[in-house]
Parts: C-alpha cells; sequence; structure tokens
C-alpha cells in the first residue's frame, strides 16, 4: 500500500499544466496514421528483429487511447475512443501492420524488456489491451501475457482464477486509489502505478481460505491481518487484529461485505449461502446491517452465477433485505458522499451493478459515484464477476501481477475445489 501522501502527491502531478503545448490537431482521420509510418515503419520491423528498439516510433506503431501520457504525441497520435481503434484495427493497411509486427515481437527469443526500454513497455501493454478488448483472435492477450513476468503468465494459463474471486480484487485495487480523491464520472484510469490490493483483498484472501481448510475464521482473520498489517483497516478491525479478544464489536461497517465473496460461490444452495455469509460476517460485524449487508451480497453473486436476471435479484434483494434498489447511479452521484457503513454502500453498488453493461462498466459506474471507492469496487466487481462469467484478460493481467503468491495460491486452490468440483 502506498501511504496517502505519496498518493497525494502522485495526483497532484496529474493534475498540473504540461509546460509544453498540445501539438494542434485539425485532421481527426487514420491517415495522420499512415503519414507518420511511412518512412519508419519497415525500420521499426528491422529494429523488432534486431531484438533493439532505438528510434521513437511507438506512439503511432502502438497506438494507445488518447489520455494515456500528456506529451505531444499522446495527444496528437492518441485514439480519439473505442470506435477509433475499431477502425484503425479493420484498416486494411494499419490493422495489418500492427498485427504483423505484434507477432513479430511475439517470435522473437528475446524478451519484451530486451527489446523496448521500460517506458515503451508501458505503451505497449497499453496498446494491448485496447485492442484485445474487440480483437476476434488472442494476439493481443498473448502479447500481454509477453509483456508481464513468467509467473503472471504461467498463471493465466494454468489457474483457474479467471472466473472467480478475481472480481472483488479487481474491484478493490481499481476503486484504491479514489478512496480518498472522489471521481464524479465514469472516464478514469482503471489503474496506475499506484493501484494495489487493501484490506479488502486480504480478508477476502482470509475468507477463502477459511473455506478451504474449515478452521476457525477468527484465527484465520487474525492470522492474515497480522502478517498484511498495511492493508488499510478501519479503526475497529485494526484494533481487534491487535487484541486477542475474540469477541466481535458490533459493527455494521461494510468491511463484512467487502470480504464475502468467495461465500456466494462456494455453496449449491441459496439458504446454505445465507447461513455462511452470517457466520462470516458476525465473527466481527455481528450488528443487524453488518450481517444484512453481507447476506445481500453474497445472495447477489449466489443468483448471478446461477443464471438470474437483474431484475430477479433487484426483487429478491429488495424484498428480503428492505434496500432501494430503484434509484439510478445519476441520481445517486450528485449528493453521494464517503460512507463506511453496510447500509450506506451496498444497496449502491448493487445498483452500480444493475445499470452496468459489462464488468468494466460496473466497475466504473460504482467508482463514480464518489464513496467508498475500494469496497464498493469490491462488492460490485464480485457480483459483476458472477454474472458476467469473469474478469476481462486485460483486467485480469493487471491484477495478478499486483498480488502476492501466497494470495494467487488460494484463490487458485479455491477454485479448483468449488468451480470444477
Amino acid at each position: 500500500m502506498k501511504s496517502f501522501k505519496e498518493i497525494f502527491s502522485f495526483f497532484m502531478k496529474k493534475k498540473e499544466v504540461p509546460e509544453v503545448q498540445q501539438k494542434e490537431r485539425k485532421d481527426h482521420s487514420l491517415d495522420r496514421f499512415i503519414c507518420a509510418q511511412e518512412k519508419v515503419y519497415e525500420r521499426a520491423l528491422g529494429e523488432v528483429k534486431n531484438g533493439k528498439v532505438v528510434s521513437r516510433w511507438m506512439w503511432y506503431v502502438f497506438p494507445q487511447l488518447k489520455g494515456e501520457d500528456k506529451n505531444n504525441n499522446s495527444i496528437y497520435y492518441g485514439l480519439d475512443n473505442i470506435e477509433e481503434a475499431r477502425a484503425y484495427l479493420a484498416h486494411p493497411i494499419l490493422g495489418e501492420r500492427l498485427r504483423e509486427i505484434t507477432t513479430l515481437v511475439l517470435q522473437s527469443e528475446k524478451s519484451v524488456d530486451e527489446i523496448f526500454d521500460s517506458e515503451n513497455v508501458v505503451k505497449l501493454r497499453s496498446c494491448m489491451k485496447l485492442f484485445n478488448q474487440f480483437a476476434e483472435d488472442d494476439i493481443f492477450a498473448k502479447m500481454l501475457n509477453r509483456c508481464n513476468d513468467k509467473r503472471i503468465s504461467s498463471v493465466i494459463d494454468d489457474t483457474k482464477c479467471e472466473i472467480c474471486l478475481l472480481g472483488a480484487i479487481a474491484g478493490d485495487m481499481i476503486g484504491s486509489v479514489y478512496e480518498f480523491f472522489p471521481h464524479k464520472n465514469t472516464d478514469f484510469p482503471l489503474f496506475n502505478e499506484y493501484s494495489d490490493y487493501t484490506d479488502d483483498t486480504v480478508m477476502t484472501v482470509a475468507n477463502a481460505e477459511w473455506l478451504l481448510v474449515g478452521d476457525n475464521l477468527y484465527e484465520i482473520l487474525k492470522d492474515y491481518g497480522r502478517r498484511y498489517p498495511s492493508a488499510g483497516y478501519a479503526s475497529l478491525f485494526k484494533e481487534w487484529l491487535k487484541s486477542d479478544d475474540a469477541q466481535p464489536y458490533n459493527s455494521w461497517g461494510n468491511g463484512s461485505a467487502m470480504r464475502v465473496s468467495p461465500i456466494g460461490w462456494a455453496f449449491e444452495t441459496l439458504d446454505e449461502t445465507l447461513d455462511f455469509a452470517k457466520k462470516s460476517a458476525e465473527i466481527t460485524h455481528n450488528h443487524p446491517e453488518g450481517i444484512k449487508g453481507a447476506q445481500a451480497t453474497a445472495a447477489c453473486i449466489f443468483m448471478a452465477r446461477k443464471g438470474n436476471s437483474k431484475q430477479e435479484i433487484k426483487e429478491y434483494i429488495e424484498e428480503t433485505f428492505g434496500y432501494n434498489l430503484s434509484r439510478t447511479c445519476d441520481e445517486i452521484r450528485p449528493t453521494y458522499l464517503f460512507d463506511g457503513s453496510c447500509q450506506g454502500t451496498v444497496p449502491e453498488s448493487i445498483i452500480a451493478f444493475l445499470e452496468s453493461t459489462d464488468f468494466e462498466s460496473a466497475i466504473r459506474l460504482t467508482v463514480s459515484l464518489g464513496g467508498d471507492a475500494d469496497t464498493m469496487g469490491a462488492i460490485t466487481g464480485a457480483i459483476a464477476e458472477a454474472y458476467y462469467g469473469g474478469v476481462p484478460e486485460y483486467i485480469k493481467v493487471e491484477v495478478l501481477q499486483r498480488l502476492p503468491n501466497e494470495f494467487i495460491s488460494v484463490i487458485d486452490r479455491f477454485c479448483q475445489e468449488f468451480i470444477e468440483r
């Protein structure tokens, strides 16, 4: 976890006005890429074949969305939106060249870090993530794997963790940098250098461990919390971790909901799911609202993975738990502030899922409300993952490279035990 001061400094730098004036771009067509590549594309191919990029052509050979950086090339050659990126890939010259040079990198005996410097690796990964969203083949997904270390590539190839638990963790990581810096719209970078797992992830993995081994949940939560002491725990939970007292502290905080996602995956009946969600919550959060928040979240995950419609999920949660899910994100957003309670975050997180069209839009909607962004991301992400059938590859890669090996191992064992079964 980065300190508050580090995160604050990062965002202040992001707000600074660039010293270099933005290059005016009158031509919004793809011709700007054709012109730029005309004299350098063959050189680019040669440098990749030789195993070392030494010229400055990344911006218009491996393009990214506008806004990934603030220099002139990023602004001028940045793709305006997904539609322009689709047009780029479909272009008979530009699309073919992008696939050709990507294939050449994949075939190289040298690693990505040997071919490109660290700054260009970042550009390459951004480009691959962009086009992988809608490409009909897996060439860009393979390149994303190549851009990460062997540990991550091996995990992606071998584990089942793409189908469970990563939704909550992805939401936690994406929301982590916006908890103290509310962002009241859906246009924001999903990941940056400060995106990291927090207590939401630590306790989610602890819950998964509990379901795997069947030991005392009290001891498992204490063990994980004490081994990862800097994950950003709430004050009361932090005191509970430090003490030798096994008693709960009557909390209605959203910590019970943020960690409950493994329970939504582990059982074959809704009654079992609700029962274990209660057990998971009441070890610390034994207030009725704390228990209700955990049960409602787990029920959403269970129903989503079982194929229930959004309307069915909405009606069940409203009738069973009394949450008002008939509001919209646009209605909530203007006056919504940080709220650490179950009753003030779980309904809003579910609403963000209900309005979403895919996993990414669900996370963007919940973060855009401007509340407890990491925890709401974990709640929304867990439900969205179950409903949409997983986490997108480009998000999964970002998540896995930020997780400790221990967490990945637990997630993998959990998915093999409960999902394959």
